[in-house]
C-alpha cells in the first residue's frame, strides 16, 4: 500500500515538473561538440571507472561531460571523483531527487543525456532523464518500463557489461547518424 502511494506521488511529482519545464530545443549531432550529461549509478567501482573512462574519451573528442552518479543508501567510505547524491537526498515519500546536485543537473540543457545504469532502474534517475532539460535522451532498456522517458534505449541484455552496453550504445549512434 505504501509503494503504491509512493508511485502516485513520484508521478503525480514527475507530470507537475514536465508541466512547468521545457525540453531542451538543441539537437545531438555526433559529429560536432557536443554536452553530455551521463547518469550512473555510483555503488559500482568497476562501472564507475568505465565511466570516467568513456568521460575521458568524449573529452579528449572535444565534448563537454558531467557526470552525475546516485548510491542507493549511504557514502561512507566511498571516494568518488564525480557529483553524487544519495537516497538521503530523495523526498520521503515520492523518492524525487531534491538535493541541489540533482537539481543543477537537471536544470542543464545537455545535448544528450545517458542514463548508463544498466544492472537497475532507479526511479530517482528515471525522474532525472524524464524532467532533464536535455534535447536527446538515452538510455537502457528495461522490459517492465511503461513509461520511457528515453529517445533512444539500449538493450544491456542479461549478461552484458557496462563497456560492452556503451559499445554498443557508440555502434548504434554511428549507424543512425
Amino acid at each position: 500500500m505504501l509503494e503504491a502511494i509512493g508511485t502516485y506521488l513520484f508521478e503525480k511529482e514527475k507530470q507537475k515538473r514536465l508541466r512547468q519545464g521545457s525540453r531542451g530545443v538543441g539537437s545531438f549531432q555526433p559529429h560536432r561538440k557536443n554536452h553530455y550529461g551521463l547518469l550512473i549509478d555510483a555503488s559500482h567501482p568497476d562501472d564507475r571507472n568505465v565511466v570516467l573512462a568513456f568521460s575521458e574519451q568524449l573529452r579528449r573528442e572535444g565534448n563537454r561531460v558531467k557526470i552525475l552518479g546516485f548510491v542507493d543508501g549511504k557514502m561512507e567510505g566511498l571516494s568518488i571523483s564525480f557529483d553524487v547524491f544519495t537516497s538521503a537526498d530523495l523526498a520521503r515519500f515520492s523518492k524525487v531527487p531534491k538535493g541541489p546536485l540533482a537539481e543543477t543537473f537537471m536544470d542543464q540543457p545537455f545535448d544528450v543525456l545517458i542514463n548508463m545504469s544498466i544492472r537497475e532502474n532507479h526511479k530517482a534517475l528515471e525522474y532525472i532523464c524524464s524532467v532533464s532539460k536535455a534535447s536527446f535522451r538515452i538510455g537502457p532498456w528495461y522490459e517492465d518500463h511503461r513509461n520511457n522517458p528515453y529517445d533512444l534505449c539500449v538493450d544491456a541484455g542479461t549478461m552484458a557489461t557496462l563497456r560492452e552496453w556503451i559499445n554498443e550504445l557508440m555502434h548504434t549512434l554511428q549507424k543512425i547518424y
